[in-house]
């Protein structure tokens, strides 16, 4: 049986590979967001956005939705590597968030059984 050993530059290596795909990642993505603001700012020196107000709706969930996609890429690469941010005051948020489902769902289940 032979075991793989992570070396120091295996290491390095992966690193590299995923600042790699995350510079990628974010020139690629943040340059078609930038793109596509730039042609809604034209778009509204026009009369057609203002005709047709769905113009308008539909770059902005353009824009929401690759700003996600993003957003997930490169975290997905970081936590690949281990070094994923997380926002402590989030992190708060969520466990607030599911105490409080709990606390609803316990008393839920107590008005059942009464």
């Amino acid at each position: 049986m032979t075991t793989q050993v992570n070396t120091k530059s295996d290491n390095i290596e992966d690193l590299r590979s995923a600042i790699n795909t995350m510079d990628c990642i974010a020139q690629k993505g943040l340059s078609e967001i930038s793109a596509i603001a730039e042609l809604a700012l034209m778009a509204l020196e026009t009369t057609k956005p203002y005709r047709n107000p769905e113009i308008i709706a539909q770059v902005l969930s353009a824009i929401l939705t690759r700003s996600g996609d993003i957003e997930n890429g490169i975290n997905c690469e970081a936590e690949s590597v281990g070094c994923n941010y997380t926002d402590p005051k989030t992190e708060l948020r969520y466990a607030a968030k599911r105490a409080a489902s709990e606390e609803k769902s316990a008393a839920e289940s107590t008005k059942e059984g009464v």
